[in-house]
């Protein structure tokens, strides 16, 4: 639990980094200035319209169903494995989903919780190579205690859906949420994962109203050299055909710093506004495109919102990932829990965990005036990237919200329009944040 004499001298080179990059500048934006500067873009936390919203409070639990993977990702470790590395293999198989053992773990942590909804996410690896397991897994949740508040949540390259569907129709009723990865057009998807076809995942996502009535999130990640508007460009095509519903997006979360950071930093914003033309467009004429992170970032600024912890809440201690036998805080952390008894406190996870949040402080995520929306970078970028990666990180979030925030009155005006509340505005779509990296 990173407590180690090794582990701790690492945290002290990463501390001193960290707070050597916090001095220099950054890229210049012709509005926001420097983004360096912890107050380049600014939140007010205040409220500028009536009412709230309620949140949905379901506990979170991610089952890595197997580690193995088909799509061979641009910067992804599972690409190891097709380079013959033996320990890597060894690695996948430690992770393979044990249907008995797994059920067993998610009942206890669901019957630690009390009695709060609960969402099994089927996380790989792509789960889809192991779909036996899955469907195994669910039978036996469907004879335990916690059967009336469980539902699912799948993640997959989608490669293998047109295949999922004929082996096991039956298993996707039961799937509320379906998260498929996406990458952009044909071309720059293939690029980006190139063990997969665009052509095949898209067959299969025809195939799926035939057995499949719940949300479908299209899913992007972003490499430097990628385009934004081709991921977007993708979404409104399958979007306007009635393939998927929902849009998210994320940086890649990588040790590597951006080769040309300032360039990229207009390459995005260029494209962000892009996006957002369309959007505030599409709400001007009532409609509301769930981009799912963009419409949860909206409601903060409406509400006054502050996250008030990371963007992936692991410090908390309330959503719990399940690899290979272990109860852990986060499946990219090596960080295990363990068993988690019935009378398990919560209060003492915390403390135990909120050292893996400490950068914080020295990342000075206090003073950030973007704080209230990223509540701090997730600890996967920090602990297991790399600071020069992070700082740009931090950069590209004001950039973000800055962008986003200055387009806040057009919104406000399109919504009231259209009679869209915040409350609509989170049921139809920010929601599905949490089921996501949350913040981009």
């Amino acid at each position: 639990m990173y407590t180690g004499t090794e582990d701790l001298r690492a945290a002290s080179r990463l501390m001193r980094r960290l707070s050597e990059l916090r001095s220099r500048r950054g890229p210049v934006h012709p509005r926001f200035g420097d983004l360096a500067r912890p107050d380049a873009v600014c939140m007010s936390g205040v409220p500028v319209c009536d009412g709230g919203y309620t949140e949905v409070d379901d506990v979170i639990i991610h089952l890595t169903v197997t580690g193995r993977c088909n799509a061979q990702c641009d910067g992804c470790i599972n690409t190891a494995i097709a380079s013959g590395c033996a320990e890597r293999a060894h690695l996948v198989a430690e992770l393979e989903c044990d249907p008995a053992r797994d059920a067993d773990a998610i009942v206890r942590v669901a019957m630690a919780c009390g009695i709060r909804p609960v969402t099994v996410a089927l996380y790989g690896g792509e789960p889809l190579l192991a779909i036996d397991r899955i469907g195994e897994l669910i039978e036996r949740l469907d004879c335990s205690p916690i059967a009336a508040r469980t539902s699912y949540m799948l993640y997959t390259n989608g490669q293998l859906l047109w295949r999922g569907i004929e082996m096991h129709p039956e298993l996707w009723k039961r799937v509320g949420i379906l998260s498929v990865s996406i990458d952009g057009d044909q071309e720059q998807h293939r690029r980006c994962r190139p063990g997969t076809d665009l052509a095949s995942i898209e067959a299969g996502l025809m195939r799926l109203p035939q057995v499949f009535c719940g949300d479908i999130l299209f899913w992007s990640t972003l490499r430097e050299h990628q385009s934004l508007q081709s991921c977007f460009n993708q979404f409104m095509r399958y979007y306007q055909r009635g393939l998927v519903g929902h849009f998210f997006w994320h940086w890649a979360e990588s040790p590597a710093p951006y080769r040309d950071f300032p360039a990229y930093v207009r390459f995005y914003a260029e494209e962000l506004e892009e996006v957002l033309d369309t959007y505030v467009m599409q709400l001007c004429q009532g409609r509301l495109l769930s981009i799912v992170h963009i419409n949860e970032l909206i409601l903060y600024l409406l509400c006054g919102r502050a996250r008030g912890h990371s963007a992936c809440a692991v410090e908390l201690a309330e959503n719990y990932d399940i690899v290979g036998g272990r109860l852990t805080a986060c499946a990219d952390l090596p960080l295990s829990i363990g068993a988690l008894s019935p009378d398990a406190s919560a209060e003492l996870l915390r403390q135990s965990l909120h050292s893996l949040v400490g950068y914080r402080v020295v990342l000075g995520c206090d003073w950030c005036g973007v704080n209230p929306y990223c509540g701090g970078r997730c600890p996967v970028q920090v602990l297991a990237g790399s600071p020069e990666r992070t700082t740009q990180i931090c950069q590209l979030m004001r950039l973000h919200v800055g962008l986003v925030q200055e387009r806040i009155g057009d919104i406000m005006d399109a919504m009231e329009t259209a009679g869209i509340t915040v409350q609509d505005l989170y049921r139809t779509s920010a929601r599905l944040a949490r089921y996501t990296d949350v913040v981009p």
